[in-house]
């Protein structure tokens, strides 16, 4: 009898964002593919129901209860390697004893380490943002005892590689170039031809990311119409919880249609892999595109973060916002074609990464306890080092603010006031003497 397997993933699969909701998707088909029967369970801040949302979601609150009876663990991918606090808008743990933004990453790679569940880094991205020196160790600690370390782009690599010695980090592709697998555009299906049908999308069309900063695309469309007669337009959301909406391009664009409700996340991967072209600037819009050889015209900055990784792929032009577009040069762009040599060698990456996750599950528990058991005894004397220097600053601070308000004292005195005539003499007499003294 084969067994049923039980895998984490981690990371923000309760908020409305196209890239996010992706994660578990591939994760599951991959890992179906390769170890047969499994329950992944999805955490995130908050729990939802497949009711209400793509999937079932499990909240962080219960990973305390659920935690023993994981084969494994994956963090990832999408930017979550992170510290700040502004992660999306009024975005927060449910329980204020789970630390915000580590509670759905960092955590729950040391509650794997602690289990001994193999713990798999499934290209989550981090640039852009530094390690705190309180989280350093801890961050250490996780990539020192984790087997499997993949993340999205060089940046990452080097940014998380300053941190050990050890650890073995290597980048990866985003998961999402692996959506091929999971989609064939060449037998549309069902749910596909029942949304255009009610979108009324009957002609060959072009995907709009409904975000500002498409002044020249929307310039384009509105002066050269007669040029794209033959296509229509698709206004679609990628990320809702980041503000995306039609409404943001603007009324009165030709042959324009928008969708009766947002898309799952692989109904929506089928609208972009069908389409004739892209024009946004979401990452994983690109990467979509991308990987079924449609063409990505990104308002993004191609030479920035995370963007770098993607114009080897070939066929990912960048979109100025005041730059002119050549009309005949956009058009002869148009149409899916193959993929480019370094997009299929990305889908060949993922597969061994899938190849290599599925066999560390299978290994099952690791001896990563009694690291983390010396951690938690080094702990105390951590925390106590860390009280004493905080006292100590604020010590210095409260010896600072004292002295400030003795100066402002005497500067306001009446005997300060009064003798403000002598010291400027005085002063007088000594530049006169020395300049005397210099003749």
């Amino acid at each position: 009898m084969s067994r049923a397997w039980q895998v984490g993933i981690f990371g923000t699969f309760d908020v409305a964002n196209y890239g996010d909701l992706l994660f578990p998707i591939i994760a599951e088909a991959e890992l179906t593919r390769r170890l047969g029967t499994l329950t992944l369970h999805r955490f995130s801040y908050h729990g939802k129901t497949a009711d209400e949302w793509p999937y079932a979601v499990t909240s962080l609150t219960r990973l305390p209860e659920i935690a023993g009876q994981l084969d494994g663990v994956l963090i990832g991918g999408g930017f979550i390697i992170r510290f700040d606090k502004t992660v999306a808008r009024d975005y927060y743990p449910p329980d204020a004893s789970i630390h915000h933004p580590t509670g759905y990453w960092l955590t729950p790679a040391l509650i794997a380490l602690q289990h001994g569940i193999p713990l798999i880094w499934n290209a989550p991205g981090m640039h852009g943002n530094d390690i705190p020196h309180w989280a350093a160790p801890l961050v250490k600690l996780a990539l020192e005892h984790s087997p499997h370390i993949r993340v999205r782009d060089a940046l990452s690599k080097t940014a998380l590689a300053e941190l050990t010695d050890t650890a073995r980090i290597e980048v990866l592709p985003d998961t999402a170039f692996g959506l091929p697998r999971l989609i064939n555009p060449q037998s549309p299906s069902a749910a596909f031809l029942a949304l255009c049908a009610s979108a009324g999308l009957n002609k060959p069309y072009l995907v709009v990311h409904t975000i500002r900063g498409l002044e020249s695309f929307l310039h384009l469309w509105s002066s050269h119409g007669e040029q794209f007669e033959d296509l229509q337009l698709l206004l679609l959301p990628i990320g809702p919880v980041l503000g995306d909406h039609a409404s943001v391009l603007g009324d009165g664009l030709q042959r324009s249609r928008s969708l009766p409700f947002w898309p799952e996340p692989l109904l929506l991967a089928e609208l972009l892999a069908q389409a004739e072209g892209v024009i946004g600037h979401s990452y994983h819009l690109a990467i979509s595109a991308l990987a079924f050889g449609v063409p990505i015209f990104s308002s993004a900055d191609l030479s920035s973060g995370k963007y770098t990784a993607l114009p080897s792929h070939g066929r990912i032009f960048p979109l100025h916002k005041d730059q002119v577009i050549d009309p005949h040069w956009f058009r002869a762009q148009l149409g899916r074609q193959p993929v480019s040599t370094v997009t299929a060698h990305a889908m060949e990456q993922l597969d061994e990464h899938w190849d290599q996750v599925a066999a560390l599950i299978r290994e099952g528990r690791r001896p990563t306890q009694p690291a983390l058991n010396r951690y938690w005894q080094t702990l105390p004397d951590v925390l106590e080092k860390l009280h004493i220097q905080i006292q100590q600053s604020v010590d210095m601070q409260s010896e600072c603010l004292q002295k400030q308000r003795e100066l402002e004292a005497l500067y306001q005195s009446n005997s300060f006031k009064l003798t403000a005539p002598l010291r400027h003499l005085r002063r007088t007499l000594k530049n006169w003497l020395g300049a005397i003294g210099h003749d």
